[in-house]
């Protein structure tokens, strides 16, 4: 039989289970996360540069801490509540990649004011999945960086391609950049090599840069006779005067090595003398592309000789590169925001009519779907 005293304590016991318990569902319960954005399955395929994605959560109810992860790990980005969180495309994609993301929100709940509540610790969560897929653009370059026998500027060759790539990793970039390479005194080895790696990070909608300015010359007095490029000084055979075919890239082998890009918006420029069999053997390519080439095959790729200072600003650097055709062409897209089929009939038109002295005419092709801009102003 229970006393008055033990039934006193077991009304006690039991009100304070019942109330400790009612406050800790109302406690939990009161406490959610929801994302707002991005929504579940949204798709961020239309990025540039400059974008971003916005992140957006709101905690209703008491909380203690709260955490936000993408792919599962803990991203320190993310730092705000209730309130948009923009987190830069070009800084998402370094960090994570393209293709499938997940985005969680965790809370700590507990330490209420039900002394039981202290060992009820609960994590509350909210997950979305959301995809990340734009266009983006890559940039290889190959030439040549030192003194030669054609030429009395210094870094000549670098010139004409670090200006070109800056360009692209510019805040008038269009696209938000990807894989970006430049290799000067190189060999079959390492083209091969470059444009290998290239081939694993590019996809079809992807922007890609083939820049080439060095070296050419021709095995045949034909024209698509066998043209070929290299960046070396240093010739083999002094009583021809030039480095043999085997130590340069033919048309035919970078051909070859170029059939394996996805990509359908393939820009290829050959800034080379004899370039026009790389034209002939690029229309081959299966890709949308625009190709150019800064001669025929039985001309020479002009450089006007300017001083160039790899410390100065992007525009100054532009306006010094050695190979008029590029500089011309830069100048389009960085200053004028044109289109590849603009920028090269600028180039052409202006080597055409005021310098016929050079016997020097640009050739391109071009069956890209859409027009394709490299820049866009800032």
């Amino acid at each position: 039989m229970k006393t008055k005293k033990n039934k006193f304590v077991f009304f006690v016991f039991f009100t304070i289970v019942l109330f400790s318990s009612t406050i800790l569902i109302k406690e939990v319960r009161a406490t959610s996360t929801t994302i707002q954005k991005p929504t579940n399955y949204q798709q961020f395929n239309g990025l540039l540069n400059g974008d971003y994605i916005t992140f957006k959560f709101i905690i209703v109810g008491p909380y203690e801490s709260y955490n936000t992860y993408i792919d599962g790990q803990l991203d320190h980005s993310l730092h705000h509540v209730g309130v948009d969180i923009q987190y830069d495309a070009k800084s998402f994609i370094n960090n994570y990649g393209r293709g499938e993301h997940s985005f969680t929100v965790s809370v700590s709940v507990g330490g209420g004011p039900s002394p039981f509540s202290m060992t009820t610790r609960s994590i509350v969560m909210d997950s979305v999945y959301f995809t990340v897929d734009p266009p983006i653009c890559h940039f290889v370059g190959f030439g040549f960086d030192f003194y030669d026998e054609y030429s009395i500027a210094p870094l000549r060759w670098r010139s004409s391609i670090e200006p070109f790539r800056d360009m692209l990793l510019s805040d008038r970039a269009k696209y938000i950049p990807g894989y970006f390479a430049t290799h000067y005194n190189w060999n079959d080895a390492d083209v091969i090599s470059i444009l290998g790696t290239l081939d694993t990070k590019e996809k079809q909608q992807d922007i890609v840069v083939v820049l080439f300015s060095a070296h050419g010359h021709h095995v045949f007095p034909r024209p698509l006779g066998g043209a070929w490029i290299h960046s070396h000084t240093t010739t083999t055979n002094p009583e021809i005067g030039w480095t043999p075919a085997p130590l340069g890239v033919t048309s035919v082998e970078l051909k070859g090595w170029l059939s394996v890009l996805e990509t359908d918006n393939l820009l290829y420029i050959m800034d080379s003398c004899h370039a026009e069999d790389f034209l002939y053997r690029g229309k081959q390519l299966t890709n949308k592309k625009h190709l150019m080439a800064a001669c025929e095959w039985d001309e020479t790729s002009a450089h006007e000789l300017w001083s160039y200072d790899p410390s100065d600003p992007l525009a100054d650097r532009i306006d010094q590169m050695n190979s008029p055709f590029l500089r011309k062409m830069c100048q389009r897209f960085y200053n004028y925001y044109s289109d590849t089929d603009t920028a090269f009939d600028t180039a052409w038109s202006w080597i055409i009519t005021y310098h016929p002295d050079w016997d020097q005419h640009p050739m391109d092709f071009n069956n890209l779907q859409t027009a394709l801009y490299l820049c866009h102003q800032p």
